[in-house]
């Protein structure tokens, strides 16, 4: 792999009237900047689908017809992602520790690709959260994981210990879980992410959805 500095956006998407521009630093309000501490950071590690697969998620979610039967709140097309880890907050200090350890985890590792092939509500339907697509775990990417996750945890970062489940995030469920009863979900044409490029994020709080800020890339072997 290389390791990169995170660079410009990729392509522009539509959702619901609003133009959507990918992974540059979307505005957040002053008071949001005002009540961040610089210390801390919330970070994450994920793959972007290029643009490609970002079209193909694009018309699967045009294709969709659940706004009357839940109230959801959609993901905007740049804040789309699959994660490798949620790292939580961590000192700013760290960061440096923090790329030395994602770069000891990735050693050796190659470019693969998973397939998300099903919607499904997340983490299960009777405590539905997220609409997302999802797909069976591929070995290389549950190699990637468990290789990446162990050097964090080596050196103390908290890693959350649930089963991994690689999935996408296409919606939040705004209403209440108690009177919820999740629509079926129909079958969807599979979308096979390229897992090229993780890249290491910052999510801050935005006006209309968080702020995903890449601050390091990592460019796996092909």
């Amino acid at each position: 792999y290389t390791l990169t500095r995170s660079s410009a956006a990729s392509d522009v998407y539509k959702r619901q009237g609003l133009a959507l521009a990918g992974h540059g630093r979307a505005r957040c309000d002053a008071d949001d900047d005002d009540a961040i501490d610089p210390t801390v950071m919330r970070l994450f590690l994920g793959f972007a689908p290029d643009s490609g697969e970002g079209r193909a998620l694009y018309a699967l979610s045009e294709r969709l017809d659940l706004d009357d039967l839940a109230p959801l709140g959609w993901v905007p097309p740049e804040n789309w992602h699959l994660t490798l880890a949620f790292l939580g907050e961590v000192g700013a200090q760290r960061l440096g520790e923090l790329v030395s350890c994602v770069e000891e985890g990735l050693a050796g590792a190659r470019a693969c690709r998973q397939p998300l092939d099903r919607l499904s509500w997340f983490p299960a339907p009777e405590k539905a959260r997220m609409l997302v697509v999802e797909g069976d775990l591929e070995p290389a990417l549950e190699t990637l994981h468990r290789d990446c996750v162990a050097a964090l945890r080596r050196e103390g970062f908290a890693i959350e210990k649930r089963r991994y489940r690689p999935h996408l995030t296409l919606a939040r469920y705004r209403g209440s879980r108690r009177t919820f009863s999740p629509p079926p979900l129909p079958p969807v044409r599979a979308v096979p992410l390229s897992l090229e490029q993780l890249t290491l994020y910052e999510s801050r709080p935005g006006t209309r959805a968080p702020v995903y800020t890449p601050l390091h890339q990592f460019e796996l072997a092909r």
